[in-house]
């Protein structure tokens, strides 16, 4: 049996726990490397192979599984430097995603944002109006088509979307959860003209009545899609490079892991998926102590993530949010605050009285 290996990316810290054929547990430490993470994952192999006393090409050559949870899709969100996404949506739902709902995001949160409007704002558009596109299509909820999809038009639409200079394409039509066809075509032209530009459609990713939390969900793995898709693609090649045969693995926020190739695909799965990964290992723990429900907390350097986990089983949400943007997607409940170890206060001292 070789190693087993796990690699979990923070915003301060990149973390290595090793697991040798006698089970024996081995954890390294080094910093983050942003804005290019995969130089600190690999950092930490090397820190593993020298803890352990060979080279890292023999290290990689030993290693029987590797996962690897990562923040760099969280981060993009929050930092705003995700891709120049375009919409290609039905014609007459173009502003869904501007509209959004009457929460704004804050639904459920913080009950005095919702109530008092003028205190709120909504977030910056994951996609301005300028770069949505709709075009002549309709399948009903029972999923018949009532007006066939207008190749001209889906066309037209993807033409001028790249002549705006788009990265990323993302496709979401009314009912489509109901029969895919009209996405599925419409990926296939994109595909066909420009095969290295990203797409994703609603059905891929978020399949479910919903219209705005559908398309949000599309256009957020859209936005990802490019900035992921370097990332994990010269990550992967860098350890095949280096000896690693077994194909690497990355967490998902709704626990376990998928292929990278998958992660590729749907960036949108890997949010949140380090700090899920540290509930996964406590319900696992909490099991063999004897304990069903446990409250776990993660610190980090830059947040502090809470979760419970109740009767044996992590609490689930099935809708989604980040940064205000409210979207399906099946996970792990977290909540987190931005103080972590290395969270620095100030205290401002007081005017001396008059």
């Amino acid at each position: 049996m070789g190693y087993l290996v796990g690699i979990d990316i923070g915003g301060t810290f990149t973390d290595c726990a090793i697991v040798d054929g006698a089970g024996r547990l081995l954890t390294t430490k080094v910093p983050s490397t942003p804005p290019d993470f995969a130089r600190g994952m690999l950092d930490a192999l090397g820190a593993g192979a020298q803890a352990i006393g060979i080279s890292l090409d023999e290290f990689c050559r030993d290693i029987a599984f590797l996962s690897h949870g990562t923040t760099v899709g969280t981060n993009t969100i929050i930092q705003k430097r995700g891709a120049k996404v375009g919409l290609i949506t039905t014609k007459g739902h173009e502003d869904a995603i501007h509209i959004m709902r009457g929460s704004r995001g804050y639904g459920g949160r913080d009950i005095r944002k919702v109530v008092h409007f003028p205190e709120t704002s909504k977030p910056t558009p994951i996609v301005p109006k300028r770069l949505i596109r709709g075009i002549s299509e309709r399948v009903d909820c029972f999923g018949e088509i009532v007006v066939k999809l207008n190749e001209q038009q889906a066309e037209a639409a993807i033409r001028e979307l790249l002549a705006q200079g788009v990265e990323a394409i993302a496709i979401c039509f009314l009912w489509s959860f109901r029969n895919p066809q009209h996405e599925d075509r419409v990926k296939a032209l994109v595909q066909q003209i420009a095969p290295e530009i990203f797409v994703t459609t609603s059905v891929d990713i978020a399949p479910k009545w919903g219209e705005y939390e559908r398309v949000t969900a599309t256009a957020l793995n859209a936005y990802l899609g490019p900035v992921m898709g370097g990332y994990l693609g010269r990550l992967d090649t860098s350890l095949r490079e280096l000896g690693y045969a077994h194909g690497l693995q990355i967490t998902q926020c709704g626990g376990g892991t998928v292929p990278v190739a998958r992660a590729g695909e749907a960036p949108l799965l890997t949010l949140d998926s380090g700090p899920v990964s540290g509930v996964t290992a406590s319900m696992f723990l909490g099991a063999a102590m004897g304990h069903k429900n446990v409250i776990t907390t993660d610190m980090g350097g830059t947040s502090f993530d809470v979760s419970i986990i109740y009767e044996g089983k992590p609490a689930y949400s099935f809708i989604s949010n980040t940064d205000q943007y409210e979207y399906f997607l099946p996970k792990v409940d977290l909540q987190a605050i931005g103080a972590g170890g290395g969270s620095l206060i100030r205290v401002q001292p007081e005017a001396p009285a008059a």
